[in-house]
């Protein structure tokens, strides 16, 4: 019998032989296939596995359950659930046949439009019969009645982060709400660091900071990765920070 850490290691190996990419967010497990991708809490899988007490045939029954769930899955677009996501420019530009629909945002940062059905999250492409207009003003005006308050990191520092995590986090950088609260805690030029979707760091525009987001963004243990640099926001440009 495998040790909970072993089956893990073990079945994020061999489904990776599988699907596009298949990893751990906290306690589930993510399986990506194309522009497509769903989760399950992990607790589930090694509880079956226990029971069977057959690693292959666990192994086997949850393939086909991903398969099943990402290849079938026929996409239609849901306005009420599309929301835009910042990713680095280079996200996923390999994918054989599938173009993401993007477009730049900053520097090195475009934006990608996703719908959110709970299990299944996909990324909105070129090729989506889809009214790509309605779809950027949609997305934005989903993101925009997110709400999640900036709370200082430490009360000696002029830093900031999201009380809450979300999978938008870095994208409500540009969202007309939280523009308004880094406006008033930060003043209008800033430092700021989006090293994965769940975390968004914002400071004064002071370059001693520079470093200290460095080392946070170092520390940031979310697998969904956007930026490992630290961006400014001066004379209305967004721009990658200069020392």
């Amino acid at each position: 019998m495998l040790s909970f850490t072993d089956f893990s290691n073990k079945i994020i190996m061999d489904l990776n032989k599988r699907f596009s990419e298949v990893i751990m967010e906290g306690n589930h497990l993510v399986v990506k296939f194309g522009p497509t991708s769903m989760s399950i809490p992990f607790n589930t899988m090694y509880k079956e596995y226990q029971s069977r007490k057959d690693y292959r045939e666990t192994l086997k029954s949850y393939s086909r359950i991903f398969n099943d769930i990402l290849s079938q899955y026929k996409f239609k677009i849901d306005y009420k659930n599309v929301y835009p996501m910042l990713k680095s420019r280079d996200f996923r530009e390999r994918e054989n046949n599938i173009q993401f629909y993007r477009e730049q945002a900053f520097a090195d940062i475009d934006t990608l439009y996703v719908t959110d059905a709970g299990e299944v999250f996909r990324f909105v492409l070129n090729s989506d019969d889809v009214d790509f207009e309605k779809v950027r003003k949609r997305a934005w005006e989903n993101l925009n009645k997110i709400t999640n308050p900036l709370v200082k990191l430490d009360k000696m520092l002029d830093i900031f982060c999201l009380k809450y995590s979300t999978d938008y986090n870095s994208t409500l950088l540009l969202s007309t709400t939280l523009q308004k609260q880094i406006y008033k805690k930060v003043g209008q030029e800033y430092l700021f660091a989006i090293p994965s979707s769940t975390t968004l760091i914002v400071a004064k525009l002071r370059p001693e900071y520079i470093k200290i987001i460095e080392s946070l963004i170092m520390i940031d243990n979310d697998p969904n990765k956007v930026s490992n640099k630290v961006y400014q926001h001066k004379d209305g440009k967004f721009d990658i920070a200069s020392v």
